[in-house]
């Protein structure tokens, strides 16, 4: 049994058990509590999307066209990503809070290395985007928030706190902005993502930190507007020169 075929069956059970436990280590305990900076539907339809584009991550290493260096990048690297989503899961449930955010943290170290590795391998067309670098994307943003959002939550005296909701809005609407505009990468998805996560909390805010969500939130899809728009008028302008070159080759000279 070969490593890629032992690669290929660790991701597989990785993506089975991270489904199986909502996709989100965080996910039961977060939906389950009360809070003021949490958008639950929102929350719900991201993890549906994840799950799907991990779903098609799993497959997409078993076809020909897979890029296999990629997936030897990853490695093993997935899996423990998996196994500790079931740890901080459980955790979780035992209301260990203080080792739950531990191995949080450790989930989220373990989604930037697997980011970062994608450095090294920028996606070759569009598929390898969607279903290879889109769910890390999403979910390495997602995990930065919830991690800096839970460090506020140990304290009564920031858990509501105004100023710790800005402050969380502001960081990751950073980070998010730094990624697709000033990033060799210009990781539209990422932060998009985070724009998604702000427009949902805004919906929960109020005050200073609901005005601040929605200046962020316009602020990306600007950013992300000026990434792909040129993009896209650039293959629009191919494919019409490729049209007008064929026209021009069928048509007869005039006399």
């Amino acid at each position: 049994m070969g490593l890629d075929f032992k690669i290929k069956l660790a991701n597989t059970f990785a993506t089975i058990f991270l489904i199986s436990s909502q996709g989100f280590s965080f996910s039961g305990w977060f939906l389950g509590h009360s809070y003021d900076f949490g958008p639950r539907d929102f929350v719900i339809l991201l993890a549906g999307l994840l799950h799907f584009l991990l779903i098609g991550f799993t497959i997409y290493q078993f076809l020909p066209s897979s890029p296999k260096d990629v997936y030897d990048a990853i490695s093993y690297w997935y899996l423990l990503t998996a196994v500790l989503n079931g740890i901080v899961s459980f955790l979780w449930y035992a209301h260990l809070n203080f080792f739950a955010f531990v191995g949080l943290l450790w989930q989220l170290a373990t989604l930037v290395f697997i980011y970062h590795r994608f450095n090294d391998y920028p996606p070759r067309n569009s598929t390898d985007h969607i279903f290879i670098n889109s769910p890390f994307s999403i979910y390495t943003a997602y995990s930065f928030f919830i991690v800096l959002w839970q460090v506020f939550q140990f304290s009564d005296h920031t858990k509501h706190s105004q100023l710790a909701h800005t402050f969380i809005i502001i960081v990751i609407g950073f980070v998010a902005l730094h990624l697709v505009d000033y990033s060799h990468r210009k990781d539209w998805v990422y932060s998009l993502t985070t724009a998604w996560i702000l427009l949902g909390a805004a919906v929960f805010l109020s005050d200073a930190p609901h005005t601040a969500s929605l200046i962020v939130v316009g602020i990306l899809l600007s950013a992300v507007a000026r990434t792909l728009i040129p993009n896209w008028l650039e293959r629009i302008n191919r494919r019409f020169s490729r049209w007008a070159n064929r026209i021009g080759e069928r048509t007869p000279l005039l006399s």
